[in-house]
């Protein structure tokens, strides 16, 4: 019996899906993505990699092992305000915070709005003050019950909220991370009232430092649970239905797996579930062809995400921004812009813009034919002679160049004075550029020099795109990867079972230490980091993963005392010395210099331990992945006319059974894959290596 490692990734436009036998070749499936029932995206391309197999689609689910799976509920659910109601206990006095809140007017917005100042204000509470409810109680900074919880005032509170709304429950109590015994208590009288509710403490799940942080984090979690639970509830639902046998997995922002019965626990860290897949693929690929330093690019049909990975490891943040609010949460650092081939094109006061809003699934651009009458991306892509109108989605969709045509000309060109031509290639110029900026806020902004990196160019658009906003960056190498058009879902197929566990215990050495050990002791490190490993791995084998499988990474949060700007820092070592706290420090101040300048860091006036974080794996099975999908090499190439630097020149066009290992590709030239088209620009060449993959260098 033929044992599969299934992974699907759904989109805003498509729904994306690898399915890896027990040999290791990959099979790449896309279809669009039907918003009212994301489960019938899956289950098409399910019912294609049935079908190409030659076997029923219950016959193929039931050999599946493994079920991974990516998903942008819990962030649509936030950027869209369809979410439960909640309700929001806090300690007496402490009401205001989500409303005092902590940021910037210009958090989470776009350009063109934070340039309109006059209508630039912060983004309303998570939370409206009049569910907010103050309980009396206080516990102190060491863990103290300096003013004992009133029960009669919890039962109050609870009613009120009721009263007012509330749907579900949040409590996050001052210093609760210290002591959490109010809290469980709230959560059992809100039981006693309101039996079956739904109750989320910051205690449980996000135990940290930072009482704004951690109210917000904690409020949304609450807000997303209930809509979490219903949507995998229906995906587990239908694809079990279907014939699937194993309970699948979910893609966390972190860039791990976990049980949809975790997940739902912690819904909140499944908003940057999808766009993180691409990020971890990208590691895993790069580490197989040598390249260390990646920046990723994901140009689907909605969005453009990008991502680092550096030394080897992808690049973490200890937020998440969604919207308009920075959840405290960490999660593989990953920016997005509304840009993609769904990108909807507009003339507004004479000036041509693209995005941020895009056609989405349905209807789609126009060249779609699904009643879409907007011009996008990919509807000048397909005038300018780069996209074959028979050969998207593997032939299954054909584009209609006239109707990508009408729209452009009405909406863009004769606003603008300019031919069709001129006007896609307008828009194709902006959308490339908005990228190649996006990817520099990401890289020099933070640092970092684009030459140093490889970039990987994924998505059902970005091959198309890259070799355009990859030479305007000085990338010397821009690698397509044979997996791009599914490289999300590829990723979410490579990751393993994850847990993470923290805890704020703030832990400062004296101004002009110089014996860390001393103020930071090596055992009290490491009885923190054990309590958090030994409760991460119980929730790992509760999932039914293998106590002996278990790995263990662990990390602090420091910063230097009296100052905001906190960073990671890892151990490399299962039991803390002496010596590796003085490593720690060292190690901190390098990368603290590295990101604010050589001489910023100040490590006479001491450092502070904020947080500590175990990461615990445990390894998934899958099959030793083989992704290439080479041809014999036969055949002569094609020839297509492609509208390129103002006028029409010809360009060399190549099928995937053309391409062998090795091949050099001279541009301008087009690689007609099935599931993707990948451009190498007229001062550019090519190489396919022996996976499959294209790498571009500019000459």
């Amino acid at each position: 019996m033929p044992t599969y490692y299934v992974a699907s990734d759904i989109g805003g436009t498509f729904t994306d899906t690898v399915v890896i036998d027990a040999g290791g070749r990959v099979g790449r499936y896309k279809s669009s993505t039907v918003p009212d029932d994301p489960a019938r995206g899956v289950l098409d391309t399910l019912e294609l990699a049935a079908e190409e197999r030659g076997v029923p689609l219950d016959r193929l689910l039931a050999d599946v092992e493994v079920f991974a799976h990516g998903t942008t509920v819990a962030t649509n659910a936030m950027l869209e305000g369809r979410h439960s109601t909640v309700g929001l206990i806090q300690t007496r006095g402490f009401g205001d915070t989500l409303g005092v809140m902590r940021g910037f007017k210009s958090t989470g917005l776009g350009e063109d709005e934070v340039k309109r100042f006059r209508t630039l204000v912060k983004q309303p509470p998570a939370v409206p003050r009049r569910l907010v409810a103050e309980v009396t109680e206080r516990i102190d900074y060491a863990g103290r019950v300096v003013c004992p919880l009133d029960e009669a005032d919890v039962r109050r509170a609870v009613a009120e909220l009721r009263a007012a709304g509330a749907e579900v429950f949040a409590v996050s109590l001052l210093w609760s991370f210290a002591n959490d015994a109010h809290e469980r208590r709230i959560a059992e009288i809100v039981e006693e009232e309101v039996p079956g509710a739904t109750v989320t403490l910051s205690s449980e799940f996000l135990p940290r430092i930072g009482e704004y942080e951690r109210t917000l984090t904690t409020a949304v979690n609450a807000s997303l649970r209930p809509m979490l639970k219903t949507s995998l509830d229906s995906f587990d639902r239908a694809l079990t239905e279907a014939g699937l046998r194993s309970g699948p997995l979910l893609m966390q922002s972190g860039g791990g797996l976990a049980t949809f019965a975790e997940v739902e626990r912690r819904a909140a860290a499944t908003v940057m579930s999808g766009p993180v897949g691409g990020v971890v693929a990208s590691r895993f690929l790069g580490a197989r062809g040598g390249y260390r330093n990646v920046v990723t690019t994901d140009m689907g049909g909605t969005s453009f995400d990008v991502g680092l990975v550096l030394d080897g490891r992808p690049v973490m943040s200890n937020t998440t921004l969604i919207g308009r609010d920075e959840l405290a949460l960490p999660s593989v650092a990953v920016r997005a812009i509304g840009a993609g081939a769904g990108s909807i094109a507009s003339v507004r006061g004479g000036v041509l813009q693209v995005g941020p809003r895009s056609a989405g699934a349905r209807p789609g651009p126009a060249c779609y034919g699904r009643g879409g009458t907007l011009p996008t991306v990919a509807d000048a892509d397909l005038v300018l002679g780069y996209l074959n109108p028979q050969n998207f989605l593997g032939g299954r969709l054909v584009l209609d160049v006239e109707k990508a045509r009408a729209a452009i000309d009405e909406h863009v060109a004769r606003p603008t004075g300019l031919t069709v031509e001129q006007a896609a290639e307008g828009i194709k110029t902006i959308v490339d550029a908005r990228m190649a900026d996006l990817v520099r806020q990401v890289t020099v902004e933070q640092g970092y020099d684009p030459g140093d990196f490889a970039l990987f160019a994924y998505g059902g658009a970005g091959p198309l795109h890259a070799f355009s906003y990859g030479a305007e960056l000085g990338c010397p190498e821009i690698v397509v990867p044979i997996t791009a058009s599914v490289h999300s879902a590829f990723g979410i197929g490579c990751s393993d079972l994850t847990m993470v566990e923290e805890l704020s215990k703030p832990m400062q050495t004296p101004p002009g230490t110089t014996d860390h050990a001393a103020a930071l002791p090596p055992d009290e490190l490491n009885a923190t980091f054990d309590a958090l490993a030994d409760r991460a791995r119980a929730h790992l084998v509760a999932a039914g993963a293998a106590a002996d499988g278990i790995r263990v990474a662990r990390s602090v949060e420091i910063r230097f005392r009296a100052q905001i700007h906190v960073l990671t820092v890892p151990f490399e070592t299962d039991r803390i010395t002496a010596a590796d706290v003085d490593g720690m420090v060292e190690r901190f101040v390098e990368i603290y210099e590295g990101r604010f300048g050589k001489g910023a860091a100040f490590l006479e006036g001491g450092v502070e331990i904020t947080t500590f974080r175990v990461v615990v794996t445990s390894p998934v099975p899958k099959a030793d992945v083989d992704t290439g999908a080479l041809g014999s090499g036969g055949g002569e190439p094609g020839v297509r006319r492609v509208f390129c630097g103002g006028g029409w020149r010809d360009a060399t066009v190549y099928r995937p059974e053309q391409l062998h290992d090795g091949m050099r590709i001279e541009g301008l030239a087009i690689v007609e894959l099935r599931d993707t088209t990948v451009v190498i620009g007229p001062e550019q060449d090519a190489e396919v290596d022996g996976s499959g993959d294209i790498v571009i260098r500019n000459r």
